[in-house]
């Protein structure tokens, strides 16, 4: 075996006999270069080192870092996972997977505002960053007197006031505190023409899936965000 060869088997074997890393050695009686065990030369035989990785797969992380390692590392393991699936994982407007910086700048954000986007709290609509209707309803249910929130479709006369056109789906939200209905309202819609958008890539595909399956609750959603944008101040935290 060449003198590169055994140097390059120290990174990845270790002794057969005890486990321990091999090392790249001169025997004098030989007069050459030897692989030999780190610990015992007269140990005979190498094996390819277990990975941390494999170690962890095969529960032997004990074995490579003591009692209580492979429980440890199972657990945040599974932490890390579960915290990586409650990130958000597209811009909402422009369904752009997004960055590292994306999601660091949407966190920092969120944080500023006591909103968490493992919550649903913030999102990136087509580049902007907002707080979504879960994190405004956040905000307002630790107010000291929160506000109650009622939704209604619009009625026709409603509809023809606003010059909604035929088919549309119009919301209204509104707004009580202490039981006193506030002059605020907020309007959501979704035209009728929105519903038969096909996608630009795949024209197999709705442009707006979740407006096409569910336009009513789309709408009642919009007015949500509109009056709670109107009624809860956001307040940075330093």
């Amino acid at each position: 075996m060449e003198y590169d060869e055994m140097r390059a088997m120290e990174k990845t074997h270790v002794c057969a006999m005890c486990g321990a890393p091999a090392v790249t050695v001169w025997d004098n009686e030989n007069n050459c270069h030897q692989l030999a065990c780190g610990k015992d030369k007269t140990h005979n035989g190498f094996k390819r080192a277990t990975s941390a990785q494999t170690a962890l797969q095969r529960g032997k992380m004990d074995d490579l870092l003591g009692p209580g390692a492979q429980t440890d590392l199972e657990k945040r393991a599974k932490e890390t996972s579960t915290a990586l699936k409650t990130l958000p994982q597209e811009d909402l407007g422009s369904h752009a997977k997004l960055t590292i910086m994306d999601i660091g700048a949407m966190t920092q954000f969120a944080e500023s505002l006591g909103l968490n986007i493992h919550l649903n709290h913030a999102c990136l609509y087509y580049g902007e960053l907002y707080p979504t209707i879960d994190g405004y309803y956040y905000l307002n249910n630790k107010r000291e007197k929160p506000f109650r929130i009622g939704t209604r479709p619009m009625t026709t006369e409603e509809k023809a006031v606003h010059m909604f056109e035929e088919g549309a789906h119009a919301w209204i939200a509104e707004a009580w505190l202490d039981g006193v209905k506030l002059p605020d309202t907020g309007i959501g819609y979704v035209a009728a023409a929105d519903l038969e958008l096909r996608s630009k890539k795949d024209p197999e595909k709705w442009r707006y899936p979740v407006v096409h399956d569910k336009p009513q609750r789309m709408a009642e959603k919009r007015a949500e965000w509109q009056l709670l944008r109107k009624l809860v101040s956001l307040e940075v935290k330093v």
